[in-house]
This record gives C-alpha cells, structure tokens and sequence, in this order.
C-alpha cells in the first residue's frame, strides 16, 4: 500500500489491525504530501506493483483510464458500500458508466470557522451569512487591528476546491450533468470572482495567501492573527490542538456564507492497483473495505479511529448513529449541523471525477492567482475557465 505522509503512525496501527483481523500483512510505503501525485505516477509508470494506494478524487478517473487503477465492481459487497453511502457521496466512487472505481479514504465539507471572541469584542453580533457580510465583517476588523482577518489555503493546488464552494454558496452550479462549465451562464459567477478579488487586493487576506500552507493560518487563528479560516472542517481540531491563545474561542459556522449557504464536499480515496490479480486482488479489496468501509466485525472502526486521530469523517449516515465514532470525535464539534451539513447543504460536484478534471485543475489555479493578482480581468478569466473546461472535455484530458 502506498499513502502520503499524514499521520504515519495512524496509518500503521490500522494496518496492524487488518492484519490481526484477516491475516494479511501488508507493506506500506510512503511518499510526502507535496509532490505526492507525480511521485505516484512515476512509480507506476515505471512498472512498480501497487496493490491498493491513496489518490486524490480528481485524479482517480485518469488512473483507470491509464491503466494504473483498476475496477472494483466485480468484488463482492461493492454494491452494499455504495448504498451504505450518502446518495451524492456515491457519486465520487462510481462514474456515470458505472464504473467503480475507488473507496474513502475520508471526508469532508469546507467550513467557514471563525473566532467568537473576536466578532463580540469588535461589535458583530453574528458571523456572516452573506459573502457581503464576510467583506463588511472582514473590514471592521481590519480597522480595528486583525491583521488578517480572513485565511484561506489559496494556492494554486487548492484554489480549484474555492471556486467550487463560493460558486455553491450563492447558488451557482459549477457542471451540468455533462460537465459542461454552466457556471459562465450565470451571472452571479462574476459577482463572485468580484468579491473574491477584493478580499486579496484590499489586504483582508495576507498576501502570503497565494503561497503559505495551512499550517501558518491555523498558528494565524490560533493567536488571534486571522478571525475566519475557511477550509475542511477538521481543521477546527487542529486550531484546537494548537492550543494558541484563541484556540479555545474559534468554531463552526455550520452554514457557509453565500445566498443559499451550500458548500463543497471532498474527500480523498483509495483506488486498487490494475496490476492486482487472483488471490492477491481479493485480499487488496479485503484492505480496501477495511479501510473505506467497514471491518470484519461490520464496524466504521476505521473511520472511528480517524475521529479521534484527526477529526476526519466518512460518507457514511451510518457514522452518524454509530456510538463508538461519536464518542472518539470531538465534542466541539456540532454533529447534527456536521450531519446536515453533509446530507444536504453540500455537493460533491461529479465532474471532479471526470478524466479532464485533473487538468482543469491546475488551469484554475493559474488563472485564478492570476486574477486576484490584478494580472487577468474578472470576466476574462469566466471566460477562460470555462474555454479551458470544454477544450479539455473535448479533447478527453
């Protein structure tokens, strides 16, 4: 099995426990976070045997398509895990040819979290629900003294998931069902890009916000450097942890900010090697229920175990009435509004599965730092995007 380091320790335990359950060891092998994709693909291209291996969702459709991942739907209980799932959930692991290809590794939905402390000192009743209150809200706080007072991890890796959950938050659809870039079509998409522009050139982000990682705006929340993050909400227990001192005073806006407060759902996944076969491909799929699914016993003992370690979650309503996975998750975190949250105030969006995405991708993220940069115009880089998303629909990559 190959992963990215996160959490390494984790990562052996649980797979310590597979072993104690099924019998099968398995070899783990590690490649860092920055990097992680093109190291992958180095690997398999050059012939390396990877039985199961962790992959970002955008990219799993590419890696079948490729060669490097293969199918899952001739393995029993395949059909279960999927009906296990959210409905919108199911759609990051089986493409709309019905090809499955991949199971969580684990879940989340972007969050707005916010410093309570800092909003009741500075006067503001309430954080924003509107992304014209976060600008009003942001530039009171500036005045005041914040002196960043919105955090977002924009690099150019990520800024393709902020697209996605601004437009969602004012109601914009990103694809159609097809994949085509419907979010040009609507006129709020410009009004989006407008605000979001602003947020940068008028200094309410840090201008390292185009480069820093998440580690230098969880130490920002965490003494009181930055009064909003938007970001998955697991980092929530990160700031936590960190245990600055304002960490105590920041939480969740459940809703995000935007005219109907929808927001993204990603969540990472694990795909089996194409090489896999015979015995060895049931046992690569005995590991990948294991971990993206439940154990032998029928238990989330996996997704249990990420509670506690990282406040990660699953797509799974069944997780949400399990005793032991509430119990190890943290108890500051609201697990109804984080249920809701999932159930229905948030989208998976399925073209980021689609074999072109991976490539539109990274097209965002040059265009959009681009723009907050005042290098490219708001309309031109709409245009741009969505010339980018049917050029590599097109032409299959």
């Amino acid at each position: 099995m190959t992963a990215w380091e996160a959490y390494p320790d984790q990562i052996r335990t649980l797979l310590a426990s597979f072993k104690d359950q099924s019998g099968v060891g398995v070899d783990l092998s590690l490649i860092p976070n920055v990097g992680y994709g093109p190291a992958l693909q180095t690997r398999l291209q050059g012939g390396q045997a990877i039985d199961a291996f962790y992959n970002f969702a955008y990219a799993s459709t590419k890696y079948v398509d490729a060669g490097w991942a293969g199918t899952l739907n001739k393995f029993a209980g395949v059909e279960d895990m999927l009906n296990d799932m959210f409905p919108a959930s199911a759609a990051r692991h089986r493409l709309a040819d019905g090809r499955i290809i991949s199971v969580p590794y684990f879940s989340a939905v972007h969050s707005l979290m916010y410093n309570q402390s800092h909003l009741q000192k500075h006067g503001i009743s309430a954080p924003p629900t509107t992304k014209e209150e976060v600008y009003e809200q942001c530039k009171k706080l500036k005045a005041a003294g914040v002196a960043s007072p919105y955090a977002g991890y924009w690099t150019k890796q990520f800024l393709e998931e902020y697209f996605l959950v601004y437009l969602l938050a004012d109601g914009i659809t990103p694809f159609d069902a097809k994949g085509a870039p419907v979010f040009a079509d609507d006129a709020k998409t410009l009004s989006v890009m407008e605000w979001w522009k602003a947020m940068y050139q008028e200094g309410l982000t840090s201008k390292e916000v185009l480069t820093a990682d998440p580690g230098a705006h969880v130490t920002a929340m965490a003494q009181g450097n930055s009064t909003f993050y938007t970001l998955h909400h697991y980092f929530l227990q990160i700031i936590r942890t960190t245990e600055g001192p304002e960490s105590k005073n920041v939480t969740i806006a459940y809703r995000h900010p935007g005219i109907t407060g929808k927001t993204l759902q990603i969540g990472e996944v694990i795909q089996i090697g194409a090489t896999a076969g015979g015995a060895r491909a049931e046992d690569a799929w005995k590991l990948l229920k294991f971990y993206g699914w439940k154990d032998e016993a029928g238990k989330y003992s996996t997704f249990a175990s990420w509670a506690k370690a990282a406040a990660l979650l699953g797509p799974y309503p069944g997780l949400f009435k399990d005793k032991d996975f509430l119990a190890a998750f943290p108890d500051y975190y609201d697990m109804p509004k984080l249920e809701d949250a999932f159930a229905n105030q948030s989208d998976v969006v399925p073209a980021r599965v689609a074999p072109w995405y991976a490539s539109f991708q990274v097209k965002v993220g040059d265009r959009l730092q681009a723009m907050l940069l005042g290098q490219a115009g708001v309309k031109d880089t709409v245009d741009g995007l969505a010339a980018d998303a049917k050029n590599l629909a097109a032409a299959g990559s």
